[in-house]
């Protein structure tokens, strides 16, 4: 018993790890788009977001390598039987598989997706459904969350887009995939209130700033805009803030189908969700180019071109370790803990930009961190109780028996 609170430990741990660099990259991910927007270089939020969701496709690289050397060797073409043996047979994720029949190992869509035994893994379709369900909310959040750093401050929309800790809590209250208690809201609450600290602290530098000195930007409709006037930081803010609703929505719904990091080829999960987006998304850019709300044009610089090759990269190895610690942990975890995300671009900003830092504004950054550390020792002492539970009644039923 022991041993397996040990190994739900380490577990969680390694969770936490893994968001550690989440926060890292996507905080490096933001400045990167941020810059190329801010000097209106290359404002194509649409495009940018298409452009790193359809990568995920590389995941499905070594599917089809091995495909390729089966067809080479056997003479078969058959890339169902390649992505059924690699989502549901002894592959990644699969040691927690009972191998006493085969049903545990490739389970009917029906029961895989109702069932509360993590043993039982997804069977492809079931992933492949999944990841339809799961392109649509993933590509809009980011899609919303690039189009806010066109509007306004990366420490500003970092630190709206941790309001999803509100509608994660709501929406997995709502599903039961998280309990509601007292510390929980508790931590919620402090975390909107350094947020409401942070907002009017940048609000107020915003406003007290000469307008005259600020760089005007043409949008895509002529018009110009200041990237410091208080309407265009609204526009920035509420993008960033549906940025949030969508999160909360869509990494809700994983852990809810998922449940468990071993019920599921995350590569393969994740090469269908890029799929997907190459596939089904590609007319939207047409339609955005003819309407002139987002003309196409390829990178027209070498800087422009690494920019977004390096954001790619970046976006295609942290998305994936995003989903891993969601899984690994819980949604409300990994969502209050990449505030963490708001320190390091409240630094970038006073670096690079040499925006400062008021007391008001380090105090509501205080805040939203402290809000992590009391929800994620709370959900972790939470985690460890249920595994303890569970194994006494599998004890009882086993003894019974």
């Amino acid at each position: 018993m022991m041993t397996s609170v040990k190994s739900q430990s380490k577990r969680w741990t390694l969770g936490l790890i893994l968001l550690g660099v989440v926060v890292l990259l996507w905080v490096l991910s933001s400045f990167l788009i941020n810059m190329i927007f801010e000097d209106n270089s290359y404002r194509k939020p649409f495009f940018i977001t298409y452009l790193n969701t359809a990568s995920f496709i590389f995941y499905l690289v070594p599917t089809f390598r091995n495909v390729w050397y089966r067809y080479r060797t056997t003479g078969k073409l058959d890339i169902h039987d390649e992505l059924v043996l690699e989502e549901e047979g002894d592959g990644s994720g699969s040691c927690r598989i009972s191998n006493s029949s085969s049903s545990n190992t490739a389970p009917d869509e029906h029961t895989s997706l109702n069932s509360n035994d993590p043993n039982i893994k997804l069977p492809l379709r079931s992933t492949v459904k999944l990841s339809a369900q799961f392109c649509i909310l993933w590509f809009l959040a980011n899609l919303v969350t690039n189009s806010s750093l066109s509007y306004t401050s990366v420490a500003s929309q970092t630190i709206l887009s941790s309001t999803s800790s509100f509608f994660t809590l709501l929406v997995s209250a709502l599903c039961h995939v998280e309990s509601v208690n007292k510390v929980k809201i508790l931590g919620s609450i402090v975390s909107f209130l350094g947020i409401v600290m942070v907002t009017k602290s940048d609000y107020s530098y915003v406003t007290s700033s000469e307008v005259h000195l600020a760089i005007p930007y043409k949008f895509h409709n002529g018009i110009d805009y200041d990237n410091t006037s208080p309407m265009t930081i609204f526009v920035g803010n509420l993008l960033a803030l549906a940025g949030a609703l969508f999160y909360g929505v869509y990494s809700t719904l994983l852990k809810l189908k998922v449940q468990d990091e071993s019920r599921i080829n995350m590569k393969i999960f994740f090469g269908f969700v890029g799929l997907f987006t190459l596939v089904f998304l590609w007319p939207v850019l047409i339609v955005l180019h003819f309407t002139g709300n987002e003309t196409f044009e390829l990178p027209s610089t070498p800087r422009v071109l690494s920019i977004i090759l390096v954001n790619c990269v970046i976006t295609f190895i942290s998305d994936f370790c995003w989903a891993k610690a969601m899984l690994l942990t819980s949604p409300l975890i990994v969502t209050v803990g990449l505030s963490a995300t708001i320190p390091l671009a409240m630094v970038g900003d006073f670096v690079f930009k040499e925006k400062p830092m008021t007391a008001l504004y380090l105090f509501g950054a205080v805040l939203i961190c402290f809000s992590f550390f009391i929800v994620n020792k709370n959900a972790e002492e939470e985690n460890v109780n249920q595994a303890l539970e569970a194994m006494s009644s599998d004890t009882t039923i086993t003894y019974t028996v």
